[in-house]
């Protein structure tokens, strides 16, 4: 019942939904084609979302081919990195500080001695390569292992499978890990899950609580950007669950970093997890 209310919601705002079932990992899919159209194409980009309201158990998708397609993570690693990293003793806390390495990717506002919360908001690379080296590659492969994670490759350097080497995660599975974190079922602490979880607030605004991490790698020529994370809503809805992911062969293309959180922002305020309000763009994180 909740689904056709739905549809029929939908339809009457002028948004133009497919019903579909047919996916072979989601039982109950409906796909936005308008928003497809409109938020993806006329910012000249490839791209997908998945979202799943958990309080419902109803999904819906863009693009619903590719939610199987593995990619980098890139910067949404972080999320994996901040657990592991806590759960080993490298870091103790968000708060702790790393010295600069002063490998800053021409990015001034990350030169600098940086806390785990600060380099996890400014998506500093060089602090969780650091984590990495610290613990070396037995211990993250142990932990992807454990975990799940993705595909668990660590090939082509286990300080930076996440942006150049050979790991590669899905939107679905992307989705899943987060959900395990909020129902705390990750091998981790519970220490460990809850200072995550608080470090990955980006917004609590009206009722509403985003989690959420941006993430942006290149491969072959290609920009990949990830926005991922969840809302959760006063009132006994959801959380809803999603992992939005761009591509553009354009290197240099103008709006590439702030599309994957307004395509996003929309596409969850039209389906009632986030208040009709646009969602302003923090410091730029890979």
């Amino acid at each position: 019942m909740r689904w056709l209310l739905l549809t029929t919601l939908l339809s009457a705002c002028g948004y133009p939904v497919e019903e579909r079932t047919g996916h072979k990992d989601l039982e109950t899919e409906v796909t936005l084609l308008e928003t497809l159209d409109t938020l993806f194409t006329r910012e000249g980009l490839q791209g997908s979302m998945v979202v799943h309201d958990v309080a419902a158990d109803h999904w819906y998708h863009i693009n619903g081919s590719d939610l199987d397609v593995g990619t980098l993570p890139a910067s949404t690693f972080k999320i994996f990195s901040s657990l592991y990293g806590l759960e080993s003793g490298i870091i103790d806390g968000p708060e702790h500080v790393l010295p600069y390495d002063g490998s800053g990717q021409g990015r001034p506002e990350i030169a600098r001695d940086l806390s785990l919360a600060e380099a996890y908001h400014m998506s500093a690379y060089w602090y969780h390569r650091a984590i990495a080296r610290q613990a070396g590659g037995a211990v993250i492969k142990h932990w992807l292992d454990t975990v799940g994670y993705g595909n668990t490759d660590t090939t082509g350097g286990f300080d930076r499978c996440w942006v150049a080497g050979a790991l590669r995660i899905t939107p679905l599975e992307q989705v899943r890990f987060l959900e395990r974190l909020w129902r705390s079922e990750l091998p981790f602490s519970e220490r460990t899950m809850d200072l995550v979880k608080g470090m990955m607030v980006e917004k609590d605004t009206l009722g509403h609580v985003l989690r959420a991490k941006t993430g942006w790698a290149v491969v072959d020529s290609v920009d990949i950007g990830w926005y991922v994370g969840w809302v959760e809503v006063e009132g006994g809805r959801g959380p809803y669950f999603f992992a939005t992911r761009l591509r553009t062969e354009d290197v240099d293309h103008p709006t590439f970093a702030v599309a994957r959180r307004s395509i996003t922002m929309a596409v969850l305020a039209r389906i009632g997890a986030w208040p009709d309000r646009p969602l302003q763009e923090p410091n730029r994180g890979m």
